[in-house]
């Protein structure tokens, strides 16, 4: 059963956490597409989940604004346009330097060594790929570079600053997957990442915030490239 205690004695997540992490993970990664309808028998059938848990997920979901709630038709992915990626960037460069400058200044030896140790993990699993393996699509590579951009925010001393951070980020997050699964080589965004590191560890906040902002800027840039030639 879903909720018996994990291996090692730990106690698994609620059930609305795991459905919740396992839908958002889809509509990340497109295996729920914009605008596909997200029927609750179907749901049920395919995550194994009551409909209570199911249900909640969907509610924060929707909270995430990747999921939209029809009245009389029921819960949808949210669509996508170049417009919303263009506003969700807007954002993203308004509040992540914000939260970067004050994470530098906050943060002591432990969120140092936490960025280090994240970033190892996500250049690890970057140099197992090819060029013909495209790693955005991969769900640990995935799970690694959002732990990674979290890791460099995690001594902000604003909570509400990084919740608002961390629901643009998933939002930005679909955008990127949707590129890549019709790209059969995506860049390597490793350099960005390693540049960075070294900018937040020596502590400077203006070379810091600009990388930060020119990789969010340039990653959006693509997209929507690859949006408007989808449209023509």
């Amino acid at each position: 059963m879903l909720d018996l205690l994990e291996s090692g004695g730990q106690k698994a997540a609620p059930l609305s956490e795991q459905a919740l992490k396992q839908l958002r993970s889809d509509i990340l990664n497109g295996a729920l597409a914009p605008g596909q309808q997200l029927k609750l028998d179907a749901l049920k059938d395919h995550y194994g989940f009551s409909s209570s848990p199911l249900r909640e997920a969907l509610n924060r979901l929707c909270a995430e604004n990747l999921v939209s709630n029809e009245e009389r038709r029921g819960f949808f992915v949210a669509p996508i346009s170049i417009d919303d990626i263009q506003e969700i960037t807007r954002l993203r460069i308004l509040l992540e330097p914000e939260a970067l400058g004050d994470a530098i200044n906050h943060g002591d030896d432990a969120w140092e060594a936490a960025i280090i140790a994240s970033h190892y993990r996500l250049e690890r699993i970057e140099s197992r790929f090819t060029s013909q393996q495209p790693f955005i699509l991969n769900r640990e590579w995935a799970d690694l570079h959002g732990e990674f951009h979290h890791s460099l925010l995690a001594a902000s001393s604003s909570p509400k600053l990084l919740q608002m951070r961390t629901t643009l980020f998933y939002q930005a997050a679909r955008y990127w997957h949707l590129w890549a699964h019709d790209t059969a080589t995506p860049a390597n965004r490793g350099s960005n990442h390693e540049q960075l590191l070294e900018a937040v560890l020596t502590r400077d906040i203006q070379r810091s915030t600009d990388l930060l902002k020119n990789h969010i800027f340039q990653t959006t840039k693509i997209v929507v490239k690859y949006m408007a030639q989808e449209n023509t």
